[in-house]
């Protein structure tokens, strides 16, 4: 609990992050859906590992991030990433 209220903790968050938190946690999710992606994973279950409401979720807001659908990014580049191919 950070003890402040919603309007509050969005404005601390923009401040300091420079997003809000929604458009964070969007970044975040597709993040996970390449890395997820990456390591073999089809379509539906990077919707439904990710929280994505549906398959054609996932895929309209793949597309608004990278200007591609999932299938095009697989067979035309890879790594898709590469934040996710170094090791921690």
């Amino acid at each position: 609990m950070s003890c402040l209220g919603k309007k509050q903790f969005e404005r601390v968050f923009s401040n300091c992050v420079g997003m809000m938190p929604k458009e964070y946690s969007r970044i975040v999710r597709f993040q996970k859906s390449l890395w997820l992606m990456q390591n073999g994973q089809d379509n539906t279950g990077i919707a439904y590992d990710t929280g994505y409401a549906d398959q054609s979720h996932f895929i309209r807001e793949f597309k608004m991030f990278t200007g591609c659908a999932p299938g095009r990014l697989r067979d035309e580049f890879s790594p898709y990433s590469d934040l996710f191919t170094q090791p921690v």
